[in-house]
């Protein structure tokens, strides 16, 4: 399943820097669980940005709860380094996360792209 949140250009910069970190996993905090992420996976976490669907990262299996944390009590983790652009998409911003992500043909693999974001939050080669 395929779920979509909402990024500022500054925190997806930032998730991509990741990528060249030691550890590269990052996590999404979320006040609901998506109940679609309960079904077998994979799942991807679509990020949109500036009006725009960016790419993807591909989750974990696996996710965090908090039951301490009142605000934001599920945590969901990705490896940064599976983030996969797509050609820019039109959204309206949104609240939380939805389900409404852009189409990926399931016969299209992901292969994810290693190069530099820039710093408006896109990457800065989008020709790959």
């Amino acid at each position: 399943m395929d779920i979509g949140v909402c990024m500022s250009p500054a925190v997806l910069a930032h998730t991509l820097a990741a990528r060249d970190e030691p550890n590269t996993e990052e996590a999404w905090n979320l006040a609901q669980w998506p109940s679609a992420l309960s079904e077998p996976g994979p799942h991807r976490l679509f990020i949109a940005s500036k009006g725009t669907w960016r790419g993807y990262f591909i989750l974990a299996p696996d996710a965090l709860f908090n039951p301490r944390d009142n605000r934001v009590p599920f945590s969901l983790l990705f490896d940064t380094r599976s983030w996969t652009r797509i050609a820019p998409v039109p959204v309206k911003r949104f609240r939380g996360f939805t389900y409404n992500v852009p189409t990926i043909p399931p016969q299209a693999p992901a292969q994810p792209q290693q190069n530099q974001p820039s710093p408006d939050g896109t990457d800065a080669n989008p020709a790959q």
